[in-house]
């Protein structure tokens, strides 16, 4: 199938779209070289996204036109965007609008009975210290946390959260619109010192999540996500408390697990993702060996001079590409035969990687 995927990111989906077999055009706000080698063409993407009036002009429609595919996947920042004319392989956009308010998830979670974070559009009546998210938002970009009222930002667009303690976990989900069919509960990495980031920054996944927790959270997930009648690949975020499992947040799209799902699992989430959208969902597979992928952040403004594509790292810069001190610059990949050398593997390298840069 001829492909047209666009996003700010894209490079996982699309590299999983080749593998495959489908002929793929990417427009991605990266242009990584990894991403060249999945992709018959590869066009620039601003990273604002989508902003500004739609029609003619909307660089949607100028690829549309220039690649003239069979289909469309929406990538990272661009879901909610309506295409017309072609098939497009996405939730709706009105139900992604919906869906990423994370106000009205917590209501909807609680409405069905799913274990919620208390979520406020107000810090008022929440006991400190309170956290603070972006309403709509992903990969913990500007959440922090309050730990007096002076400490508190004030302003639209913000939620207001009970402080919860736990391990963060998620779990990969394809659906039909009807059933639910979990894949992988895959370990969070939430602020790795190692990686770089810092606060609540999302920094990559460990596949399979071990310990396995007690809390049925695969069982959960494919209830959420049948429950809201999401089709194709979506993902469920948990912490894992002393008293259970709680739902942080639904993620109706293609989550950054992807890459480590995969390798753990032998499954093509892709063309799992794709069948979906025919009715035909997954077995729940076997773990065949652990795996992970590792964010790097920057930890000082970055022009990269050498050529970084080894078989163990991707998302990987351009040589005279510019990472400003704590943005994400590079990932890199590890197997093994359980988690701790898995992350050995994802620490060594790196430190390769930073080794390199100097």
């Amino acid at each position: 199938m001829r492909l047209l995927i666009i996003g700010i990111n894209i490079r996982h989906i699309a590299c999983s779209a080749r593998r495959a077999g489908h002929e793929v055009y990417a427009v991605d706000g990266y242009c990584d070289l990894d991403l060249e080698s999945c992709a018959c063409d590869v066009a620039p993407l601003s990273r604002d996204g989508m902003e500004g009036p739609k029609g003619k002009g909307d660089p949607v429609s100028e690829h549309i036109e220039r690649v003239r595919p069979d289909a469309i996947i929406l990538g990272p920042g661009l879901e909610e965007v309506r295409v017309r004319g072609v098939p497009l392989f996405n939730n709706s956009p009105d139900k992604v609008r919906r869906i990423s308010d994370k106000l009205w998830q917590a209501r909807w979670l609680e409405r069905n009975g799913f274990p919620f974070i208390r979520t406020e559009a107000s810090a008022e009546g929440l006991d400190f210290p309170v956290m603070i998210k972006p309403r709509r938002g992903a990969g913990g970009v500007g959440c922090r946390v309050a730990r007096t009222r002076s400490e508190l930002d004030w302003g639209e667009g913000l939620i207001y959260q009970e402080v919860v303690a736990g391990r963060p976990a998620s779990v990969s989900v394809i659906s039909d619109g009807k059933e639910a069919r979990a894949l992988a509960a895959n370990e969070q990495l939430i602020g790795e010192s190692w990686t770089g980031a810092a606060g609540f920054r999302y920094c990559g996944n460990i596949t399979p999540l071990e310990p396995h927790p007690e809390s049925d959270i695969a069982g959960m997930a494919e209830g959420i996500v049948s429950r809201l009648r999401l089709v194709g690949s979506n993902g469920v975020d948990f912490l894992l408390t002393e008293e259970g499992a709680v739902v942080v947040e639904v993620n109706c799209r293609f989550q950054g697990s992807l890459d480590s799902v995969q390798c753990a699992t032998g499954v093509n989430l892709f063309q799992a993702h794709l069948n979906s959208f025919r009715g035909v969902l997954p077995e729940r597979p076997a773990i065949i060996c652990s795996a992970g992928r590792a964010i790097l952040y920057a930890s000082r403004p970055l022009k990269i001079k050498e050529r970084l594509l080894f078989p163990w790292t991707a998302d990987v810069p351009r040589p005279g590409s510019r990472a400003e001190r704590g943005d994400p610059f590079i990932s890199v990949l590890a197997r093994g035969s359980n988690r701790e050398e898995v992350v050995s593997r994802l620490r060594e390298r790196g430190e390769l990687v930073r080794k390199a840069l100097h």
